[in-house]
């Protein structure tokens, strides 16, 4: 059945926590590298360096973005790390999914392919993939809700 191939991205930003994270990190490298320059002790410098090692973590995974691509009864999520590095977080067919629902609907083990904050398009898929029961919180595109529709697995 060749459908229409879809594509949607979904914004999650930078959260506060991470914003607090970040900005920890780097007064403690600053304050352990200062403490260091007083002192030669070596303990600072291996505070020193963890701490730096930390904001540069943080700082390559400052935003973050979802891109959903939907083809044939496929779906593939990644993540998208400053608008520039892309890692592959999930697939499944739709064979495997359930049904969806409007809202988010945690289960034992839940994956989260969303902005939290918001309540806009957020939608909860529940797969059986290999006999495990996983539910999926994503954002979804209104040609991607339709698909589902006709689908008949929106409830």
């Amino acid at each position: 059945m060749n459908e229409k191939p879809l594509e949607w991205i979904a914004e999650c930003g930078e959260s506060m926590g991470h914003r607090l994270g970040r900005f920890a990190s780097l007064g403690a490298a600053v304050a352990l590298f200062l403490f260091y320059a007083m002192s030669r002790q070596l303990f600072a410098l291996i505070g020193l360096a963890l701490f730096a090692g930390l904001f540069a973590w943080m700082q390559m995974h400052a935003f973050l973005e979802y891109e959903f691509c939907y083809f044939d009864g496929d779906v593939d999520v990644a993540a998208i790390f400053n608008r520039a590095r892309r890692k592959k977080k999930m697939h499944f067919h739709l064979d495997d999914v359930e049904y969806m629902v409007k809202k988010i609907d945690p289960q034992q083990e839940t994956k989260y392919f969303c902005c939290k904050r918001d309540g806009g398009s957020v939608y909860t898929l529940i797969t059986n993939q290999e006999g495990k029961r996983t539910a999926i919180v994503l954002e979804a595109d209104p040609a991607f809700v339709k698909v589902m529709e006709m689908k008949r697995k929106v409830r």
